[in-house]
C-alpha cells in the first residue's frame, strides 16, 4: 500500500472516515454518572479510519487521531484530474484539499 495512488484523469474517488474505540462505560448508579461528551470524561482512545475508495477500483485506508489530520494524506494519494466525492466534514473542503 505504500505509495499507492488512486484515480487519474476521468476517474472518481470517494473519501470517508469512521471513528472507532474510546467507549467509556456508564455507571449504573445515577449519582456517579458523568457527561461523556466532555473531553475530560473521555479516555482519548478514539481513532478514525479514513478510506479513499476509487469507484470500481482500489482503496487506500489509513488511521488518524482525527479527520482533520487526513487532508495531507488524501492529497498525496489522489492523482491529479480525479473527481473527489466527500461528506460534509469541513476539513475535507475542496478549497483546503487541492
Amino acid at each position: 500500500m505504500k505509495g499507492r495512488v488512486i484515480g487519474g484523469q476521468g476517474k472518481a474517488a470517494e473519501v470517508d472516515g469512521r471513528y472507532f474505540g474510546g467507549h467509556v462505560k456508564p455507571t449504573s448508579q445515577k449519582e456517579y454518572r458523568r457527561e461523556r461528551r466532555y473531553a475530560r470524561n473521555q479516555n482519548g482512545k478514539w481513532k478514525v479510519v479514513v478510506v479513499i475508495n476509487e469507484r470500481r477500483g482500489n482503496s487506500v485506508p489509513a488511521v488518524f487521531g482525527s479527520e482533520g489530520q487526513a487532508p495531507a494524506f488524501i492529497r498525496a494519494r489522489i492523482a491529479k484530474g480525479t473527481v473527489v466525492h466527500a461528506d460534509e466534514v469541513a476539513s475535507w473542503d475542496e478549497s483546503q484539499m487541492f
